[in-house]
């Protein structure tokens, strides 16, 4: 999606929701960020290479600088006290290379939550949306409380994941706080997910795909001319996309007491049937995902994992088979003014097809950052972050391995 077109779904939203505000409560949201800073790596996978960061380094992996920005709109319609409507756009000013769009829809969804007892709580959301399992995304317009950089999981779900379609769920309260959360949705698009991890690996950032979006995709032999796969789209990957007809299911269960733990799984399936349409394949994509946070005082613990697979083609001729895992670990202490926060990735890719290039790889990473918010509107951060770990496909394609990097970013935030 272009520039002009992502910022005019935007507006048109706001213009469809402006005249209704009489009738309830209206509320923009708005982030506006600026990051500077210094990265050691290879050529980024946003510029079409294969390194995880989404920054590329200077020749022969050294040190340079850069800059970006980029901007994130919300519009919260409340009509009443169950309703509510809601969008989030996203524009921004990107490095020359970077093939994705410049703005885009994020999401837009519709939801209901009636209370039939003050024990009970009912939700039906229909529309664009992530699914609920992100325990750093917890601030407005999915974004993180903790680092600059989310983990590769949650890098993963903002780039890949996308539900679009219907979900019901059920909150339970008990006596003391306590909450049980059950829900499930079936939901049509996000046939391709599972593209990059097989064809990119796991990567570390907080680009978040927009309805339409395409995704760069790295220079593999296998996607080149008279390669087995040469028959996907030469731009990339599109991760919204519906492609064979076929509806996926996601379902999710939580447990929370608040002050204290939340306990979370869940399960996806895309039931993509493998095949080629239109120049992309739908990816069978398949994931368990459990996450746990303990909370005391300003101390926040938080761990949170996903193993599954993904796939694609006929087994009887050329396909890509693998099975993906990541977990996380992360450390956060602060007040409204200041938080500092350590976090520690582990992930993997095991091939098991054997058809293609090699898809295995390992690696883990290590991200240190400080928060400062000197006025409620405004946020000062920086953050370093260390990736180790190498791509066999690269070598390959006759790329270096290595898929490492370092990175230091500060941060200027405006929030409204």
């Amino acid at each position: 999606m272009s520039h002009p077109a992502g910022t005019a779904l935007i507006v048109c939203a706001a213009l469809l929701v402006a005249p209704r505000a009489a009738g309830g409560e209206l509320r923009l949201e708005a982030a506006l960020v600026g990051r500077l800073g210094s990265v050691e790596s290879g050529r980024s996978w946003l510029e079409g290479g294969f390194s995880r960061l989404g920054e590329s380094g200077g020749e022969g992996g050294d040190a340079r600088t850069f800059g970006r920005g980029q901007a994130h709109v919300g519009i919260d319609w409340r009509p009443s006290e169950v309703v509510r409507v809601f969008a989030h756009g996203v524009a921004r000013a990107q490095p020359p290379g970077v093939a994705t769009a410049d703005a885009g829809l994020v999401e837009a969804f519709v939801s209901w939550a009636p209370q039939p007892t003050p024990a009970l709580t009912l939700r039906f959301k229909g529309g664009l949306f992530f699914p609920q399992t992100s325990r750093e995304n917890v601030d407005p317009l999915w974004q993180s409380r903790y680092t600059l950089t989310l983990s590769a999981l949650n890098s993963w779900l903002g780039e890949e994941v996308r539900l679009l379609g219907v979900e019901s769920g059920a909150v339970f309260r008990a006596e003391g706080g306590s909450a049980l959360e059950l829900a499930g949705a079936l939901f049509g698009g996000n046939d391709t997910a599972g593209t990059l991890l097989a064809w990119r690996g796991w990567a570390l950032g907080d680009h978040l795909v927009g309805a339409g979006d395409r995704l760069p995709l790295p220079p593999l032999r296998t996607l080149g001319d008279g390669g087995p796969f040469a028959a996907q789209r030469d731009d990339g990957t599109r991760p919204v996309d519906e492609l064979d007809g076929r509806p996926g299911f996601f379902a999710r269960a939580r447990w929370d007491r608040p002050g204290a733990v939340l306990l979370q799984a869940s399960w996806y399936d895309n039931r993509g049937d493998r095949a080629l349409h239109r120049g992309q394949y739908a990816w069978r994509t398949r994931w368990a995902q459990a996450g746990l946070e303990l909370r005391r005082g300003g101390l926040r613990l938080i761990a949170e994992g996903a193993r599954g697979q993904t796939g694609m083609g006929e087994r009887s001729g050329p396909h890509v088979d693998v099975d993906f895992e990541a977990v996380y670990a992360l450390a956060s202490w602060g007040t409204e003014r200041v938080r500092l926060s350590a976090r520690y990735d582990v992930f993997e890719i095991e091939d098991r097809d054997g058809t293609a290039e090699p898809g295995d790889e390992r690696g883990h990473a290590w991200t240190f950052a400080a928060l400062w918010r000197p006025w409620t509107h405004l946020r000062l951060g920086i953050e370093w972050t260390d990736v180790v770990g190498e791509r066999p496909a690269a070598a390959d394609s006759g790329v270096d391995p290595a898929a490492g990097g370092r990175r230091l970013t500060t941060e200027l935030r405006l929030s409204f």
